[in-house]
């Protein structure tokens, strides 16, 4: 039997399922570890991302850390690049003032107060030496428990810290961990 292809290669293309399981979403309203706490110093600003949402971790001399969207709404430029002075995170272009909640609370070239426009606020917590945030509705923050974090502040294991960024899906991540048979890769590292 002989079976002749399409003359357009796009056209049998179009006509299969779109539906990819490496592109499933992930449910907003839970707390995703963003951060190490030791990368986010006092008085700095730290770059992070969260399912490609670029938030700057905030952690100011005195009090918690915070969690903004990493972009000012003054002229996009991101935040984690600015000054933190108090509370407040300073955009190192024009110096528009952010406090915790993203309400811009100085423009300092107009001296006056409530001018500048907010940016998004994520609630924020730290546990277990990591930085969570929840990307979802901020009411439901309070009722979701933090994830517990196995093992960390168990001495009997070592904790790893692995952070590189990885250009794939997290699944992918996972069975690459998972797949305990692939130490024929790791055979100079590991006994």
């Amino acid at each position: 039997m002989l079976v002749q292809a399409p003359h357009n290669q796009n056209a049998a293309l179009a006509d299969k399922p779109a539906y990819d399981l490496r592109q499933i979403d992930c449910d907003p309203n839970f707390w995703y570890p963003v951060a190490w706490s030791h990368k986010v110093r006092k008085g700095k600003a730290f770059a992070a991302r969260y399912a490609g949402h670029p938030i700057a971790l905030i952690r100011p001399e005195k009090g918690p850390v915070y969690a903004l969207e990493d972009r000012c709404a003054h002229r996009q430029v991101p935040l984690s690049k600015g000054l933190v002075e108090g509370d407040c995170i300073k955009c190192c272009y024009h110096g528009w003032a952010f406090d915790r909640a993203g309400n811009c609370v100085t423009v300092p070239y107009l001296n006056r107060e409530d001018v500048g426009r907010p940016v998004k606020a994520y609630p924020c917590r730290e546990k277990a030496g990591l930085i969570f945030i929840f990307p979802g509705d901020p009411a439901l923050a309070e009722s979701v428990p933090l994830p517990a974090v196995a093992q960390v502040g168990n001495p009997d294991y070592k904790t790893r810290l692995f952070s590189p960024r990885l250009k794939c899906h997290y699944s992918f991540m996972h069975e690459n961990l998972m797949d305990m048979n692939h130490q024929f890769l790791h055979r100079r590292q590991m006994g």
